[in-house]
């Protein structure tokens, strides 16, 4: 007997769009819903993908023939949707972060941290076998303890551009590494120390680079660089790096030069093989295996190895960077 999923898909930006081109692709998965806002957007992706287009997310989630949802909306539109498709009794896959405050993200947690359906965030380096095989590595005891890690996600200048007022660096990139360094862990972040500067985008109030010492319960001390002014013509959509050293051994994750590159009159680039390129017309990559988990969690009644509790905690990661840039000194979360 084949089960079929009924999924809908909420906000179809760049990211909801891939969301719902990869649940129309995979088994056991029918994609019956999306929703937009915006109404000349709302008929294209209606078109596209053949299925009911709600420009209200309160009446997607009303249906009750829906059982799960992507939510892919401004983090700022994150509480109020959530606590409606778990009043509606959805499985549902966040986009990150938790929220854009951390007094939403604590009201999110305790909502989810006991709920009965699928709740997951969407950390998608999680999914990543690189960022992966280093937790394997650590799990099995190959490295050691972590003596510290540095690691680095640098973008070019496109990204803040299409976010002005929606997000910020930390939240926005840095917590992406928040999220697989707490993992990496395994203990409390305790003290945050954090340096930021704003040059290119001052006028949008958003900072270019910021610098973060966080010490953990354990003592390990992780250094983070995040960055999002470098020139639109960046042959790299992210420069990423990872180092980490444990007593026993160390690990270096180097994603920048993903194994291809074109140089051509038109380009010189290290096009993405990683998050959400198409093989075949079809989006591969750690993105599509984060939806993979999530339907699967649904089908077989587990739960997601992100927990609401990890979600809350780069949240408070994020929220004590901010707190230290402000106040110019080291803070305790």
């Amino acid at each position: 007997m084949s089960v079929s999923i009924k999924v809908g898909v909420i906000g179809m930006g760049q990211m909801g769009t891939y969301h719902a081109q990869i649940y129309s692709k995979l088994p056991m998965v029918e994609l019956v819903a999306v929703c937009e806002y915006n109404d000349q957007r709302r008929k294209e992706v209606q078109e596209q993908f053949g299925c009911k287009a709600y420009k209200d997310y309160n009446e997607l989630l009303a249906d009750p023939e829906i059982d799960a949802v992507s939510i892919v909306l401004p983090d700022n539109m994150h509480r109020q949707c959530v606590e409606v498709a778990v009043a509606n009794k959805k499985h549902i896959l966040l986009e990150k972060p938790l929220a854009k405050t951390l007094e939403d993200g604590k009201a999110l947690y305790e909502i989810t941290k006991d709920y009965d359906k699928v709740f997951t965030v969407g950390f998608l380096l999680r999914f990543d076998p690189r960022f992966n095989m280093v937790k394997q590595a650590l799990d099995q005891g190959e490295l050691g303890d972590i003596i510290h890690l540095y690691c680095r996600r640098n973008s070019p200048i496109t990204g803040p551009k299409r976010y002005v007022g929606a997000s910020d660096l930390s939240m926005h990139v840095m917590i992406h590494d928040i999220d697989y360094i707490n993992w990496y862990m395994g203990c409390e972040p305790v003290k945050v120390f954090a340096r930021g500067r704003s040059v290119l985008l001052k006028e949008q109030d958003m900072k270019d680079v910021i610098y973060a010492i966080v010490t953990y319960e354990n003592g390990a001390i992780a250094c983070l660089e995040a960055c999002w002014v470098l020139p639109e013509n960046s042959p790299t959509i992210i420069d990423d790096k990872l180092e980490l050293v444990g007593t026993k051994g160390v690990a270096y994750v180097d994603s920048c030069d993903h194994g291809v590159r074109f140089v051509s009159e038109k380009r010189i680039s290290y096009p993405d093989s990683r998050h959400w390129y198409y093989t075949n017309g079809e989006i591969s990559g750690d993105l599509a295996e984060e939806l993979m988990a999530f339907i699967n969690n649904i089908a077989n009644g587990t739960k997601s190895i992100i927990t609401p509790k990890e979600a809350f905690d780069s949240l408070r990661v994020v929220d004590a960077i901010e707190r230290s840039m402000q106040e110019g000194k080291e803070v305790e979360l």
